[in-house]
């Protein structure tokens, strides 16, 4: 450990826009719980609206509701917000800043550089893809390298990202490093009451179950997957889709459904609580995302020994091999995705070999606890240079 960890502990501020329920969120609250507090005294900074406001307030020493830090762009506010921000550094004493998602890293980061306090980034995915326009495309790009200069490490949470941002010149090769975002093996090893779910669901135990875990937005595009849905109950009727999660498409995907007439085979369960209990209840975990960090949720799928049918984007390969820990289609195409769910249907052994290879490959990359531990050997990275210079 370092001389000041030594001496007392270290003041860690994490700040995040939102406390949804997201692949980001989970990873940073996951993070803050896990911190080692011989060492650290760790802080969280969030907009409070969000149903894992428990979890910000129960994981953390302390909580800092920023109502001020909003997600689109909004000058009165993001004043506001900063000024917030530099007000916590101060009043705690922060030694380091750890920001994570598109506002808050913008806003953190300006404010660390500000009160002359060391910060790293974590990059859970970008706020640029190659389905919005060109010149927004680059506005976002061009501010990111712009804050970029202003930070003293980056994390990435998958090697692709890293690669890509490295090509932008966003991170250098000295500055970034990959780890995988860890997942809480507890929550998912438990014994969960299958029987009792079904029941509530209304879900016959036969009955073959794919789900989807994310936001019902244009990000995730849940409506390709329904179009592909709809041509797996004509091979497999005896099979139901879950779609966990909310957004602004809920409205538009409800009357897909119903013109589809696949209403009593898609059951859509909004925001829930009892993720792991879903999933282990689950045959297939599908996705029709256009981007993707790494996908979280598909992640916790495979840890469970479910096998991801998912696209072949962003950092997803990493872990999903086809045929091997799922089976990749290119996004957009609902006839191959429907293919594939359907050959896991008709071919259980297959289902259950792709499953348990996904299981095993996953438990060795995404363990909590070890994330956490390199998390914090690069705090001691940046605070000993910090001391020297």
């Amino acid at each position: 450990m370092i001389s000041n960890i030594a001496e007392k502990k270290l003041n860690i501020l994490h700040l995040i826009t939102r406390l949804v329920v997201g692949g980001a969120q989970d990873n940073t609250l996951l993070t803050v719980k896990n911190h080692d507090r011989t060492f650290y005294h760790v802080c969280l900074a969030s907009n409070p609206d969000g149903v894992w406001l428990d979890r910000a307030k129960d994981y953390s020493d302390r909580f800092y509701p920023l109502s001020s830090l909003v997600n689109p762009i909004s000058p009165l506010k993001d004043w506001k917000a900063f000024w917030d921000i530099v007000s916590i550094l101060k009043k705690e004493k922060i030694d380091l800043v750890h920001t994570h998602s598109s506002k808050a890293g913008i806003l953190g980061r300006l404010a660390a550089n500000y009160c002359k306090i060391p910060v790293v980034h974590t990059i859970h995915g970008f706020p640029f893809h190659d389905f919005m326009p060109s010149w927004q495309r680059q506005f976002y790009i061009t501010l990111e390298k712009a804050i970029a200069q202003k930070t003293d490490f980056f994390i990435t949470v998958c090697e692709l990202n890293r690669k890509e941002a490295l090509e932008l010149d966003i991170v250098r090769e000295d500055n970034s490093q990959t780890i995988y975002s860890g997942i809480d093996f507890d929550k998912l090893d438990k014994t969960f009451d299958s029987q009792s779910l079904r029941q509530e669901l209304d879900i016959a135990s036969e009955t073959k179950i794919i789900t989807m875990v994310g936001r019902l937005d244009q990000q995730k595009a849940p409506y390709y997957l329904i179009t592909a849905f709809a041509k797996v109950v004509q091979k497999c009727p005896d099979t139901v889709l879950l779609l966990v999660g909310e957004g602004e498409l809920e409205e538009s995907l409800q009357n897909q459904v119903g013109k589809l007439n696949i209403e009593e085979k898609v059951k859509f369960l909004g925001s829930r609580n009892d993720v792991p209990a879903i999933l282990n209840i689950t045959d297939i975990f599908a996705l029709s995302s256009l981007w993707e960090g790494l996908g979280r949720a598909m992640t916790e799928a495979m840890l469970m020994g479910k096998p991801a049918v998912v696209p072949n984007i962003y950092g997803i390969p990493e872990t999903v091999h086809h045929n091997e820990t799922g089976l990749l289609f290119e996004a957009k195409d609902t006839d191959k995705l429907a293919k594939n769910l359907i050959f896991l249907l008709e071919n259980p052994q297959e289902c259950d070999r792709i499953g348990q290879n996904a299981k095993e490959l996953t438990r060795k990359l995404f363990d909590g606890k070890e994330m956490v531990k390199q998390i914090e050997a690069i705090y001691e990275k940046i605070l000993q240079t910090k001391e020297v210079s």
